[in-house]
C-alpha cells in the first residue's frame, strides 16, 4: 500500500470516528430534551407581561397625553424617499404640544395638538385611530390633510413616556422618522397655547 493510499485510509477512519461521536452526542442531547417534562417548558420561556384592561389602558393613554409636550427629533427623506432612493436628513427638532386627547368611539380618538413644523405653527384637531400591542398604544393616521401642512400618514408608538414612529406623504413620495420624550406641559404653558375664545 502506497503512502497516498495509507493517508486516504487514515482520513476515512478519522471521519468515520467523528461521525460516530457526533451521532452519540446528538442522541444524548435528544435524551436530555425528551426528559424535560412538558409542564416545565413554560418556565424557560419569557413571562408574558401583565396587561391592564382596555379601559385602564385608555384612561392612562388619555391622562399621559392630555396637557403634554412631545419633544424630540425628526428626520425625512427627499422626493423618492419611499422607494429607498433618498437618504435621511440630519435630525431636526420635533415639538408637539397636545392640549387634549379624547375618545370618540371604539378605536377612534381626537388629538388636539399645536403643530410646529418648519415656519408653521397651527392648532389642529387630529382624528386618529389608536390600536394596542399589549400595553403599548400605536397612533395610526391615514392620508389626513392638515391645512397649511399637507396630506400625511403616520404610525406613532407611545410607551413609558416616550414616542417613536414613522410618517410619510404617499402623494409626494417622501417620509421620515420621529422620536422623543413625553412630558407634562406646565399649566401656564397650556394656558398660553389656548385661543382667547377657549
Amino acid at each position: 500500500m502506497s503512502n497516498r493510499e495509507r493517508g486516504i485510509v487514515i482520513v476515512a477512519g478519522i471521519m468515520s470516528a467523528v461521525a460516530w461521536m457526533a451521532t452519540v452526542v446528538l442522541a444524548q442531547e435528544r435524551a436530555k430534551i425528551s426528559a424535560v417534562p412538558e409542564s416545565s417548558v413554560g418556565s424557560i420561556l419569557p413571562a408574558k407581561p401583565a396587561v391592564l384592561s382596555r379601559a385602564d389602558l385608555e384612561k392612562r393613554f388619555e391622562e399621559e397625553l392630555t396637557g403634554s409636550t412631545l419633544t424630540g427629533v425628526w428626520q425625512m427623506t427627499g422626493e423618492g424617499g419611499l422607494s429607498g432612493q433618498a437618504a435621511l436628513t440630519a435630525p431636526k427638532p420635533d415639538l408637539y404640544a397636545i392640549a387634549k386627547v379624547s375618545k370618540v368611539s371604539d378605536d377612534y380618538w381626537v388629538i388636539t395638538a399645536r403643530i410646529q413644523y418648519a415656519e408653521k405653527d397651527v392648532n389642529f384637531p387630529v382624528p386618529v385611530r389608536v390600536i394596542w400591542a399589549e400595553d403599548t398604544a400605536i397612533i395610526t393616521l391615514n392620508d389626513l390633510t392638515i391645512p397649511l401642512l399637507g396630506t400625511y400618514s403616520a404610525r406613532v408608538m407611545i410607551h413609558h413616556g416616550f414616542y417613536s414612529g414613522v410618517w410619510y406623504s404617499a402623494g409626494k413620495n417622501y417620509g421620515g422618522v420621529m422620536q422623543g420624550r413625553i412630558t407634562k406641559t406646565p399649566d401656564h404653558a397650556q394656558n398660553a397655547t389656548k385661543k382667547p375664545t377657549e
